[in-house]
Parts: structure tokens; C-alpha cells; sequence
């Protein structure tokens, strides 16, 4: 039987190096290799390859389609050995590893500060990422396993992720503190469409809630401005311009400060769901799931402090059920 040559790791990960810097030369830099043994390393595994895996041209090198698909495996087993190597190493005792946490803008603030805090002290060898996005694009990242676990809205149940519910969360008005209705202790949603909003953009899940209670009610959003920076949304209802809407938890610290007055909404409540999002075809490392418990002892601590106003969903086997469901069953084999 004739001799396969094979790939090696180094090979690899210099692949993955040349791939990202996008040229040999600032690959060779990064890795403290001469650029003619890079050459040579990549040379060997695209003939055990029988395959070219860069397209060569006057400022660097770009992927062919055989690379692309190297490197979205090799991105994968990279990810598989490190979260292997934490995993062992938390048997002695020791959680490692490094972890990337998707927040939601609005969340993120006043939230993620605590977890971060609570998760570094616990678990100081752990390298933690922080990564803002929209319920939907960091949905798409848990799936594409660019982020580990996110923070989102509970909603599009896309099959191939889970959902932990986490929170149920009360929507209030956000005025300015010397209006008409600062003083309300509430407001129709009614009287809150009468109200000049400051809004993000119309892909946005609160802007879509708010349009379809409009629509049922027959009458139209008053957009005051269109914004999609929640700290600008913020800023512009302290100025005066406008009025906004957010759980409480968002603005908890400019309340504090009377910088602007949050009102509860009824008749009816608007609430939303937040849940704890993972992919469900790679099981959460422990490093992972520390951060889960993590984050639903933070919600527990904000909700009993007033901070967060809503009524958490998780129950006792949360973490468990989260494992589990990372777990394939026989019929997916």
C-alpha cells in the first residue's frame, strides 16, 4: 500500500495564520517562522492535500475554495482541542479556557458588567470576550459557533440552537424628568403611541412589538427619531427630544441619577423573554457552562436588588437541561 502523506497541526495552524493575515510575509512575522519554511509547510500539506489551498497574487494570498473549507474545519477542531484541554484541566479543579459572550445592546450595559465581574473573580483563568449585536445576528453567531452563548430576545426557536429562558421583562416609557407624564406611577399603552418616541430602526425586535400593538390598535407610530445606538437613544431622552421605551434594567443608573424617569406600561403590559442561547451540536464546555450559572445568579441578584424588574423563568435543573440538550440523542446519529 503505497505511503499517504499526512497533515500535521503545525501545518494547520500555520494555514489558519497565513489564511488571517491574508499574505506569507506577515504570517511569517506572527509565527517566527522564515517564510521559505512556511512555504515549504504549506507546499507539503497541499500535496497531501492533492489540493491547492491559496490563490497567490502581487499583495498577498487569498483562499480557494478547497482553503475555505479547510479552514472552516480547522477553525472547528482548534475550538474542539482547546475546549478539550479546558474541559480536563477542570477536573483538577481548575476552569480554563477561553469563552465569547453575545450581550444585546440594551442588556449589555448594566448587565454584563456584573457577570463579567462575578465570572473573573470565580474564574480568573478563563479568558472572557464580549461581543454586542442584535438578537438575531447573535443567534446567528451561537450557530456559527463565533460566539458560545448569547443573551437573547426568546424568540425564532431556530432548530439547531437551544433556548434556556432566563427572564420575563417588564417594558417601561422613558421620559425626561420635567414632562407632563414624569410624575404618572403609569400609562396606557395608549397614551404612550400619543407620545413623540425615539426609536431604533424598523428590523429591531422592539421597534417590530411596538409597530404591531400600533397596528392593532389602528394608529401610528410618532417617530420623533430613528436611532439604533441604544446610549444615543438614551441621551436624546435625557436632551429632551423624545421619548423612549426599555425594561428598566437599561436605564437602572439614570434613574438613579434623575437623568430621566422610567413609567411601568399597562393595559396592556408589554414584556419580552430573554433567554441563554448555545448551539445544540457542540455540548457547552465547563468553562461555558460556570458562565450560564453565572449569569442566571446575576438576574437572581439584580431582581432581588430592584434592579431589573421581571420574574425570572429559569428553574433548579436549568443547567442540566442546557447540557442535555447539546447532547445528540440515537436518533441523530
Amino acid at each position: 500500500m503505497p505511503f499517504q502523506p499526512k497533515i500535521d497541526l503545525r501545518q494547520l495552524n500555520s494555514f489558519v495564520t497565513i489564511a488571517d493575515m491574508g499574505s506569507f510575509s506577515r504570517a511569517s512575522e506572527k509565527l517566527f517562522v522564515a517564510q521559505p519554511a512556511l512555504s515549504r509547510q504549506i507546499r507539503l500539506m497541499e500535496e497531501a492535500l492533492n489540493v491547492e489551498v491559496f490563490v497567490r497574487h502581487g499583495r498577498g494570498v487569498v483562499l480557494t475554495a478547497a482553503g475555505e473549507l479547510l479552514y472552516e474545519k480547522a477553525q472547528t477542531m482548534f475550538q474542539d482541542l482547546e475546549r478539550t484541554q479546558a474541559d480536563v484541566s477542570a477536573i483538577a479543579g481548575e476552569v480554563t479556557g477561553q469563552l465569547t459572550l453575545g450581550m444585546l445592546p440594551t442588556a449589555a450595559h448594566t448587565f454584563s458588567g456584573g457577570i463579567i465581574e462575578e465570572f473573573r473573580r470565580r474564574y480568573p483563568q478563563v479568558t472572557l470576550a464580549i461581543k454586542s449585536a442584535m438578537s438575531g445576528t447573535l443567534q446567528q453567531m451561537v450557530s456559527q459557533h463565533r460566539v458560545d452563548l448569547a443573551i437573547t430576545y426568546n424568540h425564532g426557536k431556530l432548530k439547531h440552537l437551544h433556548y434556556t429562558p432566563l427572564i420575563e421583562e417588564r417594558f417601561y416609557l422613558v421620559s425626561p424628568p420635567e414632562t407632563e407624564v414624569a410624575g404618572r406611577s403609569e400609562l396606557t399603552l395608549d397614551e404612550v403611541l400619543e407620545l413623540p418616541l425615539v426609536m431604533p430602526e424598523e428590523k429591531h425586535g422592539l421597534r417590530e412589538l411596538m409597530e404591531k400593538e400600533a397596528i392593532k390598535r389602528h394608529k401610528k407610530l410618532d417617530l420623533a427619531l430613528e436611532v439604533n445606538a441604544w446610549p444615543l437613544m438614551t441621551d436624546l431622552v435625557r436632551r429632551g427630544l423624545g421619548y423612549t421605551i426599555l425594561s428598566f434594567a437599561s436605564v437602572h443608573e439614570l434613574v438613579q441619577r434623575q437623568e430621566v424617569v422610567a413609567i411601568p406600561i399597562h393595559s396592556p403590559e408589554i414584556n419580552r423573554s430573554l433567554a441563554i442561547v448555545t448551539p445544540k451540536d457542540l455540548p457547552p464546555s465547563i468553562a461555558a457552562i460556570k458562565l450560564a450559572e453565572t449569569i442566571m445568579n446575576q438576574v437572581t441578584l439584580q431582581v432581588d436588588d430592584g434592579i431589573w424588574k421581571g420574574r425570572p423563568l429559569f428553574r433548579n435543573n436549568a443547567l442540566d437541561n442546557l447540557t442535555a440538550a447539546s447532547t445528540p440523542s440515537k436518533d441523530e446519529d
